[in-house]
């Protein structure tokens, strides 16, 4: 897995819920990450798998990677 910016994104990133099968369930698991693409989001927790992705980190401040036109 990528190195995250810092170890509270790596937290929230990594959390799992042991009351929720799939993090998308679960209200205290706000962050998502595609490695794929690289992009981190707020997950949007209505029994889907989307997110609002975010630029900046909330913990840290640190620009995060942007979407390339190659990942659409």
């Amino acid at each position: 897995m990528s190195a995250h910016c810092c170890e509270m994104m790596r937290e929230n990133v990594e959390n799992v819920c042991d009351q929720h099968a799939d993090r998308h369930d679960c209200p205290d698991c706000p962050i998502d990450f595609w490695p794929q693409s690289g992009l981190y989001g707020i997950m949007i927790h209505d029994g889907g798998s989307s997110m609002i992705t975010i630029a900046y980190c909330p913990w840290c401040g640190i620009k995060l990677p942007e979407q390339s036109a190659a990942d659409d």
